[in-house]
């Protein structure tokens, strides 16, 4: 049963009476909405009903953002998040998220007001840096990923109706640089980075170690990261690889080093490579198959060569070896391309049969 009490020009309080209490007072959940006239207020009324009727009605929370991401941390981010996620999200909330919504009630959060945030981080005016420069995609589903975990805590708490971030998905940022790898990414490799439809693996992050062991994990600076096709049989290994290790992820999910991340190049726990261990590992490979003065790096050099050999377009090569300009791949790898052009030269010579001496 529901009431309208008129409160000022334009102004009406609905209220709906939702039972009774121990004593036989009416409980009521009340409303105030403004609307032109009384025969809109019963509209209003009606529909007001039906919301708390069917469970639909939450009441109006004015916590603000800033003033719930405290909850947050003890009553969801501790209980539901391993300690680095955690002080990742805690991270992008304290110097993204806060600054620009923490003044906002709960119930004003907007699905706009998320998509505004992602936008500004895809075009660069949301780098904290002040650099133009896109951020990595990882960096921003990262973002993505915090801010949609606070507005589901508040959705769970039944601090708002609904969860704004829960039907939008995180752009995808186009770079227009392609790849470097080092083994920083190489280490960082994890088992949603190997592109099967594409045969290519996506490089988007690096692995670095602090001075006192911790490995962390960061975007890749100045535009660098993207995809690298690899040969099919290659893939196939990878793809076996890459099953091996989700198999041992589930077997010991509850002991894993990071139990929402599958590193590629990890112990059985899950724990990554550092770095330096791929040079170590390296050159133990090197001792046993008898190879001198080959540096991993070289790898690098070796593979260019090789494509200059097979006659790959110079642009093609450019690219994958992240060079910003052909004319740099040229400085590097000229003397090759030189080879090469000889070696074309002579194909001319099957011009040359039955040709006239000088003399005729």
């Amino acid at each position: 049963m529901g009431s309208i009490e008129k409160h000022g020009k334009g102004s009406f309080r609905l209220s709906v009476v939702t039972g009774y209490d121990a004593k036989g007072k009416p409980v009521r959940e009340r409303k105030n909405v403004k609307v032109k006239n009384k025969t809109l207020s019963r509209q209003e009324l009606a529909k007001f009903e039906a919301e708390v009727l069917q469970g639909e009605y939450t009441k109006p929370n004015f916590t603000r953002l800033e003033e719930f991401y405290s909850d947050w941390v003890k009553k969801y981010g501790e209980d539901r998040l391993n300690p680095r996620t955690l002080k990742e999200y805690m991270n992008i909330i304290e110097k993204r998220i806060l600054p620009q919504y923490g003044h906002l009630k709960l119930s004003d959060l907007k699905a706009m007001h998320v998509v505004s945030f992602l936008d500004r981080l895809k075009d660069g005016s949301g780098r904290l840096d002040g650099k133009k420069e896109h951020l990595s995609s990882s960096t921003i589903r990262n973002c993505y990923k915090a801010f949609k975990s606070l507005l589901t805590a508040a959705d769970e708490f039944d601090l708002i109706k609904n969860n704004p971030a829960r039907n939008i998905k995180p752009p995808t940022v186009k770079q227009k640089k392609p790849l470097a790898y080092s083994r920083e990414k190489l280490v960082a490799l994890e088992e949603k980075h190997i592109l099967e439809e594409k045969s290519a693996i996506l490089f988007e992050q690096s692995l670095s170690q602090l001075s006192k062991g911790e490995l962390i994990v960061k975007e890749i600076k100045n535009g660098m990261e993207g995809s690298a096709s690899i040969p099919h049989e290659l893939l196939k290994m990878v793809v076996h690889f890459k099953n091996r290790r989700k198999k041992e992820f589930i077997r010991t999910r509850d002991r894993q080093y990071d139990p929402e991340r599958i590193f590629l190049f990890a112990d059985e726990l899950g724990k990554p490579m550092r770095p330096d261990n791929v040079s170590q590992w390296w050159a133990r490979f090197r001792k046993r198959q008898n190879i001198e003065g080959l540096r991993f790096y070289d790898l690098r050099n070796y593979s260019v060569t090789y494509l200059i050999q097979q006659n790959v377009p110079t642009k093609s090569i450019s690219s994958r070896v992240r060079h910003r300009k052909i004319g740099t791949t040229m400085d590097f790898y000229g003397h090759h391309f030189e080879e090469v052009d000889q070696v074309a030269a002579e194909h001319f010579n099957v011009f040359s049969i039955n040709r006239p001496t000088i003399n005729e």
